[in-house]
């Protein structure tokens, strides 16, 4: 050390004066690069990139990657490609959600009850008026009860 400067130790955390930064200067005076964005923000630009995709038999189609990819997986999903059917379930369940994609009874708004109670009040006053009785059953257009499956006391008697 200097004889000057007695006073002062360099060591870890303190860096000779010499070196220092100045005050009022930054160390990083042109700022933080600027690089990628970001995987998802490059994928995003892609797949909204149009393209054209022509096919072995000469035919082309123009669109947004996107669509065109998921048009192609649909496609060799849908022709028993296992692999492409195992990419697209997944990707079904993951967007859809198991419940959207099953096939039954949907409840209905109330709105929309009351909609469809309307119309059925409607086409029921119109049958009534041309005096046609409805084909499902009865004359208000329900089918009468089921019998009861329960044998009674002389039907289930074989002993007797």
């Amino acid at each position: 050390m200097s004889d000057d400067n007695d006073d002062y130790e360099v060591g870890y955390g303190k860096p000779p004066k010499h070196s220092r930064w100045k005050p009022g200067e930054s160390g990083n005076p042109r700022g933080k690069e600027k690089g990628h964005k970001g995987l998802k923000t490059d994928l995003e630009a892609e797949l909204n990139a149009t393209a054209t995709v022509t096919g072995k038999d000469g035919w082309s189609k123009k669109g947004r990657q996107q669509r065109l990819v998921m048009a192609t997986l649909c496609r060799r999903a849908a022709n028993g490609d296992i692999k492409a059917q195992a990419l697209l379930i997944p990707m079904i369940l993951n967007i859809f959600g198991v419940e959207d994609r099953r096939a039954g009874p949907k409840t209905l708004s109330a709105q929309d009850q009351t909609l469809l109670d309307e119309l059925l009040a409607s086409e029921a006053e119109e049958e009534d008026e041309d005096g046609l009785v409805a084909e499902s059953g009865g004359e208000d257009g329900h089918l009468p009860p089921a019998p009861d499956p329960t044998p009674t006391d002389d039907e289930g008697d074989d002993n007797a």
